[in-house]
Order: structure tokens, then C-alpha cells, then sequence
């Protein structure tokens, strides 16, 4: 009682007059329909639920109707074959007749055309007569290599011929597994086999003079069962009396167990579908008997299936009912929007920070109420952060653009190139070594360049991937360089950024040493600490830099003009990336003298690996 006393309280007074407004209208609007709604859909379930079943009865019993007529197809051929002239003058004699029959040519070209008709290969796909050939002389003579009609029977060894020589036995239709493996694979996998009797007194014992079996395919009937299966999870499939399968929608669902239960369940394939648990799930299932065979089909319908059409409908109502109610609260929430709607205008746009860039409210009257001000402190909030999200994304663009250029500009192809040809002229002239030499130190190379997504590498890496690129060039150009590294060990932990020292000695090697007459000279490396700060100079001896480009040389937009392909475009830009990592205080500084040579001071802040 006590906590129904505080939400009434609450309810009274505390809460605010737009919620209260729209609880209001939720109470009177939207229980007295959920109470109704609860009764429909249970009513609505087990309607779907029998319709469904009704739905797929029909199907069935049409399935089924279909599957009579495939049968009475086949036996109708049957018929027509040991009802026709040529057999019964061939089959429908006495015992001492037959011994000496000898059949003319036209009629045993009479009774090839006749097979060939009957023959579709849509349905029928075989004819083969299996002959006592203990009377009959030879009759698989009259065969052609399109059509193997006539087969001794001593030949046979299928099972279905025990059945026959079985006492009392009717059936006709025999399922694959009655057939031979050869049998099924040349004539068909199903066979409807009628025997055909030596003409006698009534006294004697019938004697069989031959068997006419029609071959069909399995493909006609499993296409039926498929359309039966118009649910998912559905599948149907054909036994006959020894619970052998004949068909199956689908052959891998098929289990004997099925079959068993199915039975058990329905003695009388009665063609109703009921409820029937297996073994790991429940299903409604119904048998029908097939006229003139000693088949059935069998269909089960998953209980989950037919249960979830049911769940499908009662969600759509369900959704149906949540729009109407939605479209309720909306008027009721508009309603309340009224009362309350400059406070509320304030509240969702604070909201939209959650989402991305704040947005100023758009005031056609901002008032001096505490409401107004609260409004107008809010559009400067908006713009002072705007503001420094722009400064903020701009940095970013720029540090982003000098990454992707340095890297871009870093990645040569014409160094691969030259160096491959290289590798090539080498090998040509029988340079083993320095084949092997050149690959392997091309692979570090470039291990060193791509091997990682970090834009952060360290010094000790730094100088074994200028080392090594300086190697191949003196491969290149015969030893025009020597290149000394003088970094103490204590600094090869100190983090740098990848790519640094390469575009630089590369600037070295390119556009100043190999610019000198005598194209020799030395590159030296050195390295240092300063308090906070790291310090390398890259000097070398070549050709020099003009006091009139030494001043643009680090000017981005000076190179920009120029273009990708300026000479020094990479020292550029790493200059820049230098600045954008660390500040203006960091980066490369130039001095050099023409005809004597160049001296760049690389300066980065000093910070371990880790710390960076």
C-alpha cells in the first residue's frame, strides 16, 4: 500500500505535466486494448494453426492424386504391352509351343516400336522382358544395341525374383532396394514387374513363361513430393508395406524411424494429420494409402513450422495493434508538446551532441524568461564548440595528409626498379654472392619500409633501413658513397617517426654527391641527446645546395607547386610530418655551401618506445 501511495504521490505531484499527460492518455487509451488484444491473440493462433493444417491436408490429398496418376501411367503401360498381339502370340502358349517358337522379324520390330512409344524417359525410362529361356530358344538374338528388350532369366539375379518365387505373392511395384545395383543403374531405380503365364488346362499349375518389367524414374514423383513440401521444415516421402523408401522430397531428412512412428501412429493411413512425437521433435504427420500399389506417402510437418506461422500472424497483429498505439501516443505526446515545448525544443537539441556536431537552436523569439537565457547560453555553447572541433579536425587533416604523403613519397618505384635491374645484370654476369647479397638486403629493405602499419618506428630500425638502402646504391653506382652511422647505442630505443632519415640520404646521394664531377663522396650520420630532445645531423661532401633554394627547400607549398615529382619533395614533407607530430619546435633545418657540401639537423623530442 505504501509504495501505491508514493507512485500516486509522484504521480500528483512530482511528475512532470507533459509525461503525466501522456501517462494519462497511455492509461486510458492503451490497457483496456491490450486486455482485449491478449483474448484475440490467442484465439488468432489456434485459428492459423488449423487453418495451415487444412491448407496442407489439401496439398496433400492433391499430392496424392498426382502420384495415383504417375502409378496408373505406368500400369497402363504395362497392360498395354502384355495385352498386345505380338506377346500374347509370343508368351500366351502352351509349354510345347514355346519350345519351338521362333517370332518373325516384323513382329518383333512391331513390339521395338511399341516400347519406343511407351518408353518417355520422363516417367518410363525402360522395358525389359526377362524370358524363361529353359523353353525359349535364344530370343535376346532379335535385341539391338539401342534396346536391350529380351533377357534370359537364368540371367537374373535380383532380389524381386525371390519375391515372386515367394507362395501368394501380388505386389507388382518394387522399390530400388529390391533391384540389382547394375539393374537400377541401366533401366531405372523403380520397376513395376507383372508376370506373364504359359497358357494352360486348368488343372495344371500356371507356369510363368516371362516377366515384363517397366522401368520408371523416381524424379517424377520425388518433383510431386517436393510441391507437397510447401513449408519449410515440410518433407514427404513414399514407402510401401515393407517400409522400403520408393521417394523422398528430400532424401537426407529421410529416417526408417519415421516410417515406424509414422505407422504406429496411424495404422489405417487414414490421410489426417495429427500430432506425433519422434524422437527429437514433434510433428503433425499424415499417411495416405495410394490406390492399386502397396505404397504410402507419408508427410510431416515440423510442430515448430505450423507454430511459428501462427507466431508470424499474431506479430503482424501485434505490430498492427503497436502502430495504432504508437500513432495514440504521438497524438497524446503533440498534445502535451503544448505545454511544455521551448524547455522541451531545448532538451532534444542537447540530445543531438550524443549524435555529432551540436546544432544551434533556431530561437524566432528567445524571450528574457530563464528559459530565453538558458537558450541563448546554449547557441554560444554550440558555436564556441563548433569552433574548436574545426580547428581540432582541421589539425588532423593535415597531420593525416603529410603522414600519407612522406609515406607516398618514401615508397619509390623507380628505386625497385633500378635496383631489380640490378639484381638481374648481376645474375646475367655470374655474380652469385652479390646476387644473394643484393636480394637479401633488398628484403630488409622493404621489410623495414612495409612490414608495418605504425608510422612509428624506432632510431636503431631508422638507421638499419638507411644503412641498407645506401648498400644497394653502392651496389648500384660501384661504390660512389661511403656511408658512416655514428648513433650511440643508448639512443636505438628512442622512438622516431618511419621514414625519416631515408628521403634525406637519399637527397644526399642523388642531388649531391652524384651531382660532383668525380661522383665520390661520404655520407656521415650522427646522432645526440640534448636535455629533452634528440638531435641528428646527416652531412655529406657533394655538390651543395644554391642560397636561393635553400630557403624554399622546407616550404610545403613551394614544393606542392612543383609537383610530386620534385627532387626534393620527400625532405619536404617529412619536415612537415616532424612538425605536425611534435610541434614547430621540432623538424629539419638546412645549412650548406656550394661545391662543398650539405648538413641537415634533424631535432625530435626524446620519448621512449613505450611512451609514445
Amino acid at each position: 500500500m505504501n509504495f501505491f501511495n508514493r507512485i500516486l504521490h509522484y504521480y500528483i505531484y512530482d511528475m512532470r505535466l507533459k509525461k503525466k499527460l501522456v501517462v494519462s492518455h497511455t492509461i486510458l487509451f492503451l490497457i483496456p486494448t491490450a486486455v482485449l488484444i491478449c483474448f484475440l491473440f490467442l484465439n488468432i493462433f489456434r485459428i492459423v494453426m488449423d487453418d495451415t493444417i487444412r491448407s496442407e491436408q489439401a496439398l496433400s490429398s492433391q499430392s496424392v492424386l498426382s502420384v495415383e496418376n504417375l502409378v496408373s501411367h505406368v500400369t497402363h503401360a504395362s497392360d498395354t504391352l502384355t495385352s498386345s498381339y505380338v506377346i500374347r502370340d509370343m508368351f500366351d502358349i502352351s509349354n510345347a509351343q514355346a519350345q519351338g517358337l521362333i517370332p518373325s522379324r516384323s513382329k518383333i520390330s512391331n513390339l521395338m516400336r511399341l516400347t519406343d512409344t511407351l518408353t518417355d524417359h520422363s516417367l518410363i525410362e525402360s522395358v525389359r522382358f526377362y524370358y524363361d529361356d529353359h523353353t525359349y530358344h535364344r530370343l535376346e538374338q532379335f535385341n539391338t544395341n539401342a534396346q536391350r528388350l529380351f533377357v534370359p532369366l537364368s540371367e537374373v539375379s535380383s532380389p524381386w525374383l525371390e519375391y515372386f518365387n515367394a507362395e501368394g505373392w501380388s505386389k507388382f511395384f518394387f522399390p530400388k532396394s529390391a533391384l540389382s545395383e547394375k539393374e537400377a543403374d541401366e533401366n531405372g531405380p523403380l520397376a513395376y514387374i507383372k508376370p506373364i503365364f504359359y497358357r494352360s488346362n486348368e488343372e495344371d499349375v500356371p507356369k510363368i513363361a516371362a516377366y515384363a518389367a517397366i522401368y520408371f524414374s523416381e524424379d517424377a514423383f520425388e518433383e510431386i513430393l517436393k510441391k507437397d513440401s510447401s513449408l519449410k521444415g515440410e518433407f514427404s516421402f513414399l514407402i510401401n508395406d515393407d517400409l522400403d523408401l520408393v521417394a523422398a522430397s528430400d532424401i537426407s531428412l529421410f529416417s526408417g524411424n519415421f516410417a515406424i512412428t509414422a505407422f504406429e501412429s496411424d495404422p489405417d493411413a487414414s490421410g489426417q494429420f495429427q500430432l506425433v512425437n519422434y524422437e527429437d521433435f514433434s510433428a503433425y504427420t499424415a499417411c495416405f494409402s495410394l490406390k492399386n500399389t502397396d505404397w504410402y506417402m507419408v508427410s510431416l510437418i515440423p510442430r515448430d513450422q505450423i507454430a511459428g506461422i501462427g507466431h508470424s500472424v499474431v506479430l503482424n497483429f501485434a505490430f498492427t495493434y503497436g502502430m495504432i498505439a504508437l500513432f495514440a501516443l504521438f497524438i497524446a505526446y503533440k498534445l502535451s508538446e503544448s505545454i511544455a515545448d521551448r524547455i522541451i525544443g531545448v532538451a532534444l537539441q542537447m540530445e543531438t551532441i550524443r549524435k555529432g556536431r551540436p546544432e544551434p537552436l533556431e530561437l524566432t523569439a528567445a524571450g528574457n524568461d530563464e528559459i530565453g537565457v538558458l537558450s541563448g547560453t546554449y547557441n554560444y555553447m554550440t558555436a564556441e564548440i563548433n569552433q574548436l572541433m574545426d580547428y581540432e579536425e582541421k589539425a588532423a587533416t593535415e597531420l593525416r595528409i603529410a603522414e600519407f604523403r612522406a609515406l607516398q613519397a618514401q615508397i619509390n618505384p623507380h628505386f625497385l626498379y633500378n635496383t631489380l635491374d640490378m639484381i638481374n645484370w648481376l645474375s646475367q654476369s655470374g655474380q652469385s654472392e652479390k646476387v644473394t647479397e643484393a636480394v637479401q638486403a633488398l628484403t630488409r629493405f622493404y621489410r623495414l619500409t612495409l612490414g608495418s602499419k605504425d608510422l612509428i618506428s624506432t632510431v636503431q630500425d631508422e638507421v638499419t633501413h638507411v644503412s641498407l638502402y645506401m648498400q644497394l646504391q653502392n651496389m648500384r653506382y660501384n661504390n660512389c658513397a661511403e656511408f658512416i652511422a655514428d648513433v650511440p647505442p643508448e639512443l636505438d630505443h628512442f622512438s622516431i617517426p618511419r621514414l625519416t632519415f631515408q628521403p634525406i640520404v637519399e637527397n644526399a646521394l642523388l642531388h649531391g654527391i652524384m651531382m660532383k664531377e668525380e661522383k665520390k663522396g661520404t655520407i656521415l650520420l650522427t646522432g645526440w641527446r640534448e636535455e629533452n630532445d634528440i638531435v641528428f645531423v646527416i652531412s655529406d661532401d657533394g655538390a651543395g645546395i644554391p642560397p636561393e633554394k635553400l630557403d624554399s627547400l622546407l616550404d610545403e607549398r613551394t614544393q606542392a607547386a612543383v609537383g610530386s615529382s620534385s627532387r626534393h619533395v620527400g625532405v619536404s614533407n617529412t619536415n612537415l610530418r616532424l612538425k605536425s607530430l611534435y610541434g614547430s619546435g621540432y623538424g629539419l633545418s638546412f645549412t650548406s655551401v656550394p661545391g662543398q657540401g650539405t648538413e641537415v639537423t634533424v631535432r625530435i623530442p626524446a620519448q621512449e618506445e613505450e611512451e609514445f
